[in-house]
């Protein structure tokens, strides 16, 4: 997964918790204030995040990144045969099929939501190498430093500028 994500995101990659997020935000802030300059500190809870994954969007990411076609229609067949039943009075009543997003609860789903989510990542890197968006720096313990832009763990992004 590390091979497919930046290192922005800090969500369910192998050797990274997600406290590394929070400490390295915290640095970023301080690292601002101990030398007086200014900047914005945003967070962001994408609600219902799972909810809310285009399958297009997720299949084309893919693409992009060059999964084999058997691997697509793998990942197409998971999300796509969901269905779902809604209770009435105790009792199932029928079944639907999803239109999209990904089942919360299942331990795949991280795993796509991710994939999917890397394309914002995509967008926050362009607007920083087209200078609309500069990050904080981050002082490193064999004295260099780390400009961190944003950084991304699981369904909640931090935003620095």
């Amino acid at each position: 997964m590390d091979k497919l994500v930046d290192s922005q995101q800090m969500a369910f990659i192998q050797g990274i918790q997600i406290m590394d997020a929070v400490l390295i935000a915290n640095e970023a802030v301080d690292s601002r204030i101990s030398q007086k300059m200014l900047g914005i500190l945003c967070k962001l809870d994408i609600g219902k995040a799972y909810d809310h994954v285009n399958w297009g969007f997720l299949i084309n990411t893919l693409k992009r990144m060059g999964f084999g076609e058997k691997w697509i229609k793998w990942i197409r067949f998971c999300i796509s045969t969901v269905k779902f039943s809604v209770v009435i009075n105790g009792s199932p009543e029928g079944f639907f099929a999803a239109q999209r997003g990904i089942r919360q609860g299942d331990p795949l789903s991280p795993f796509p939501f991710i994939l999917a989510v890397e394309g914002l990542n995509n967008m926050i890197k362009t607007t920083k190498v087209n200078g609309w968006l500069s990050g904080f720096e981050v002082a490193k313990n064999n004295g260099e430093s780390l400009e961190v832009t944003h950084l991304q763990y699981a369904d909640d992004i931090i935003g620095n500028s």
